[in-house]
This record gives structure tokens, sequence and C-alpha cells, in this order.
């Protein structure tokens, strides 16, 4: 064994004297410190600002465009409980939807302050749809998409969230979201505003603002804003597919003008028939409708499919994009409280 030498022995006795002070030394009561004299605080009033002569601007600015209007504040309904596990088809022809009840006719005509009644009186007031996204035509699963809907007092609150899931959520983060708010008539859904959010940004992308008054559209970026006359029945592209279902069964061609927020153009609907759908919900007997491209710049074609026993909501809508590219969304989950 190597010895160690006088360092070690020296600095092993100073550790076990300091030890013995510690157990065994008297008490060292600390000092208490002296009590800090009190605060003062002393007033003072500040002369007034004088005032600031705006300067003019080196350089002209540039006319902005006409403000949108704002959406009207439709009442935030509670937030849908999480789907439950999605029953068989059996049970979903089965199970009653809760409805909301059309308001008593009156004899005299309804005065613009009153209510309009709901154009299917039988349409639920809240509904969860969830879709699964698919791209090519080989099925590659990118994410979901999920559309919530609310009636409260004849206005109607719709949004669409889609957002990639497994692998793809690696690469994409964010979500894209599409927002619909406007009112129910006769004639079904009356867009107010449109709005499209991208990526992880709180910030609006593209705007749809319908002035129906004044039978204008405003529609674009915020630094980008088009105007354009506003027809009878035009829809957003949220808002489009539940005006189908809203005045479905349909024949022949429906022609409905839509905006996408970047857009105006006027989309026309074939209907094909009657098919049977094999869903992750089962077999859905569904109105087949493919869109027909009336004008060159509509661009994007597509199919939908209604769930003809399900009030025609729309269960399946594949797009195709003119270069060939194909988004297709099947629902995979129907929820309805």
């Amino acid at each position: 064994m190597p010895r160690r030498g006088k360092p070690f022995f020296y600095a092993l006795l100073a550790s076990f004297l300091l030890h013995l002070i510690i157990l065994f030394g008297p008490h060292i009561t600390l000092p208490e410190p002296a009590p800090e004299p009190p605060l003062t605080v002393k007033i003072q009033t500040l002369p007034p600002l004088a005032a600031v002569k705006p300067q003019p601007p080196k350089h002209a600015a540039k006319p902005k465009a006409k403000p949108l209007r704002p959406a009207p504040i439709i009442p935030n309904p509670a937030p849908l409980p999480e789907p439950a596990p999605t029953p068989p088809p059996q049970a979903i022809a089965q199970a009653p939807a809760p409805s909301v009840p059309a308001p008593a006719p009156a004899s005299p005509p309804a005065s613009p302050s009153m209510p309009l009644p709901d154009p299917r009186p039988d349409f639920p007031a809240r509904i969860q749809i969830v879709y699964s996204v698919y791209r090519g035509t080989q099925g590659l699963l990118l994410g979901k998409t999920t559309h919530t809907w609310h009636i409260v007092d004849n206005q109607y609150l719709l949004t669409s969230t889609t957002e990639a899931t497994g692998l793809f959520s690696l690469f994409y983060s964010g979500r894209y979201i599409m927002t619909s708010r406007g009112e129910l008539t006769p004639a079904g859904l009356k867009p107010i505003s449109f709005w499209i959010q991208r990526g992880q940004s709180s910030e609006h992308t593209e705007y749809a603002d319908f002035d129906w008054a004044a039978k204008t559209l405003q529609y674009g970026k915020p630094d980008d804003i088009h105007n354009a006359s506003l027809a009878d029945g035009t829809q957003d592209q949220l808002s489009a597919l539940y005006q189908l279902a809203f005045t479905a069964p349909h024949s022949g061609r429906v022609t409905v003008p839509v905006t996408t927020g970047r857009k105006l153009n006027q989309y026309t609907y074939q209907v094909v028939g009657e098919e049977t759908l094999q869903t992750p919900l089962g077999a859905l007997r569904t109105e087949h409708l493919v869109s027909v491209q009336s004008t060159p710049e509509a661009g994007n074609t597509g199919d939908i499919w209604l769930a003809i026993d399900q009030h025609y909501l729309p269960v399946r809508f594949k797009l195709t994009t003119p270069d060939g590219e194909v988004l297709d969304q099947v629902i995979s989950s129907l929820h309805i409280p």
C-alpha cells in the first residue's frame, strides 16, 4: 500500500476537527439585521403633455381598400363532446336524430325581425363529422378533417379543421381551418362571412364578406381585396356542401355560385344517381353528384356523395386538380348529440 504522506494526514485531521465543532461546539446566534427605515412616497404632479402636431407623410399613402364588414356575433355554443365509438350502420339508421322544431306558421307574413323557419325542420342542430383524408388513387392516408355544425336561433356556425396525422404530422404542423357563418332561410344557407386560416398563424389568409343588402361581395387577402356583385344563392366553399344537403334531393344539374376566398366562380354539378357507398360506418345509400367545369377559371373538379338516410350530409368528397392530383375525404365517424 503506498504511503500518502503528511498532507493527507493533515487534511484528515482537519475534517475530523470540523465535524467535532459542528456536533459538539457552542451554539452561535447570528445578529439580527437592523430594521430598515420606513419607505416614504412623494407624489409629484407632472406637467401636461404638449400637443404633438402630426407630420405629413413623406409619400402619398396608397388608398386603402374598403374594410371587411365584421361578422355578426353568434352565441358560442358549448363544445361538442368527444365522439363516441362508431356504432354499426344499423344503429345509425335506427337512432333518431334530435331535431330543430319548426315554428308554428303565422297567418300574417313574417316581418324581417321575426326568426325565419329552418328550410329542413328535422335537420340536427349539432353535428360532428370526421373524415379520413387520402391522397392519390392508391389511398395514401394524410390526415383527418373534422366538420362541426351548430344552429343557434336560425343562424349557423360551420367549421372545418384539417390536420396531418401519423408520419405526415412530423413534416406538416399546424392546421388548415375554414369557418363559415350565416343564417338559414327557406332557400337554404345564406353566408355572411367566410375565412381561411393556414398553418400555426392566427391571421386569416383569405376572406369573403357577403353584403346581401347592397348585393356586393368582397373577397381576397387583407392587402388584395376584390369586389363583385352578389347573386342570390352564392355560397362559400364550405357552406356549399351543406347547401346541397339542405336542397336535396336533386335531379339533372345544379349550379351554385361559390367563392373560395381567392376567386368567385359558377360550379355546376351533374346528378349521377343513387349509389351504395362502402364506408367505415357500413354501406350508405348516397346521392352521387359530379362537378362539371363550367368555366376554364373554375379549375378543380370533384365528386360529392350525400347520405340519403342521414339528412343528405356529405359523407365523401373527392377533389381533382387540373394537374391530376387527387384528394379524397371519406367519412370515418358521425356524431349527432
